[in-house]
């Protein structure tokens, strides 16, 4: 059991790495700099990658303290703390209260992410499509060769060349 609360504690502080990463890759969002977007990906892959290891060493050892107490094999969590004896119950009970709310953030997190780089994307799409297709958008003033405005430069050439 007490390898068990060790993991668990483990375990809580990487969910709460991968929570602070996802704020980070959100206020990125916001703030629109897409220069450190990949980087703030990255580790909050990284972070993910970390969480499902111990996600993964905890189903064993659950499984391990389920089987000594002739429990089914595919015991949960909360099943597991059901069943030992105090103190062991309220304290397993507690981190796995905190454990499932910082994943339901992290999950909140995650879809608010999504839906900032899509309204991004989308921001991105459209200037892209009225500035290939169209010509200029409402307000894109285009310069010539000499730095100077010039109402005959030739149309942008992004979208073809992406």
């Amino acid at each position: 059991m007490e390898a068990l609360m060790n993991l668990l504690t483990r375990e809580r502080l990487l969910a709460e790495l991968l929570v602070f990463k996802l704020v980070e890759l959100r206020q990125l969002l916001l703030a629109d700099e897409a220069r450190f977007l990949p980087w703030a990906a990255e580790e909050v892959e990284r972070a993910t990658a970390a969480l499902r290891k111990a996600e993964l060493e905890r189903a064993v050892l659950v499984s391990g303290l389920a089987e000594e107490r002739g429990l089914d094999d595919d015991v949960r969590l909360s099943d597991l703390v059901v069943d030992v004896a105090e103190p062991w119950r309220t304290v397993l009970a507690e981190q796995a209260d905190l454990l499932s709310n910082l994943c339901t953030e992290a999950a909140d997190l995650l879809t608010a992410a999504g839906r900032l780089a899509a309204i991004g994307l989308k921001g991105i799409d459209d200037l892209l499509g009225r500035t290939a297709d169209t010509g200029p958008a409402d307000g894109l003033v285009l310069y010539g060769p000499g730095g100077r405005r010039d109402t005959g430069a030739p149309r942008p050439r992004v979208a073809q060349n992406l």
